[in-house]
């Protein structure tokens, strides 16, 4: 009776496309893949090969001239009856954002409010989607900082205060405050030099560790995927080429594409041809 389903999500024949005055561009075909219970699932492809306009299909924030033109999205939230992410609407929406399902954007440096201060910005997304929380949101803004390596203080600030690392880490409190099932995160470490990039991938993996969310992260860099996914799925011009365990991924790609991926990533001691 208690048993909670071993896929948080179910991808089947999801296909999106942009209208243009040329006629349909296809930007995901026919993807098929399950998101599992617990893991970290990243998303690859190069820039165009339709891993953003995934995500923001699976979180219904496809924006016109997008569309989704077929396929299904099962949505297994414990606790809950599963849904089609597709088609659901209106308040059934609202309530599984942030609470069952939440998003981490692309661009920290422009997806916080630059006039209000982060305890503003927790309060926000707690009240909008959870307003029988509201009383405990001053106990649940400090923990949730410190658990992502930032001082209570921060609460205080602005954004402008903040280096790009600490905002990054800000959104990444921000997306777990409803111990969501599931958290996307699209380019989390995009602009960030190698230092601060280890430490948002470690912030990430302790996500899991603390939370027990099951996480899917979007990226194109191929390094990115090699320190801190379990499975990895290879997007090129909108369809899956490769998905299997990262490490034998890594170890024995089956795809070309997926080669040229892997060979991408700097190596200490290659000399350029």
């Amino acid at each position: 009776m208690n048993d909670v389903p071993a896929n948080v999500l179910e991808i089947k024949g999801l296909d999106v496309v942009y209208s243009t005055n040329r006629g349909d561009v296809q930007a995901v075909r026919g993807i098929n893949l399950d998101v599992r219970r617990g893991e970290i699932l990243g998303i690859a492809g190069e820039s165009g090969s339709g891993k953003s306009t995934l995500a923001v299909a699976l979180l219904r924030l496809l924006k016109a001239p997008g569309k989704v033109t077929g396929g299904s999205v099962i949505f297994n939230p414990a606790g809950r009856s599963p849904v089609d992410l597709l088609k659901v609407h209106g308040e059934e929406l609202r309530v599984l954002r942030w609470s069952a399902l939440s998003y981490l954007p692309q661009g920290s440096m422009s997806s916080l409010n630059p006039v209000m201060r982060v305890h503003d910005q927790f309060k926000d997304v707690i009240v909008e989607h959870a307003p029988d929380r509201k009383e405990a949101v001053g106990d649940m803004i400090p923990r949730l900082l410190t658990q992502v390596g930032l001082e209570p203080r921060v609460a205080r600030m602005y954004p402008h205060e903040l280096s790009g690392g600490m905002k990054q880490r800000v959104l990444m409190a921000i997306a777990v405050a409803l111990e969501p099932d599931l958290v996307i995160a699209d380019e989390p470490t995009t602009a960030m030099d190698v230092t601060i990039q280890r430490v948002i991938l470690q912030s990430l993996a302790d996500l899991r560790t603390d939370f027990g969310v099951t996480l899917m992260v979007i990226s194109h860099d191929m390094g990115v995927h090699a320190q801190l996914v379990d499975r990895v799925a290879v997007m090129y011009e909108g369809q899956l080429v490769e998905v299997g365990d990262v490490r034998q991924v890594f170890k024995d790609p089956q795809d070309p594409y997926t080669r040229q991926l892997i060979e991408s990533i700097p190596q200490v001691g290659r000399r350029a041809s």
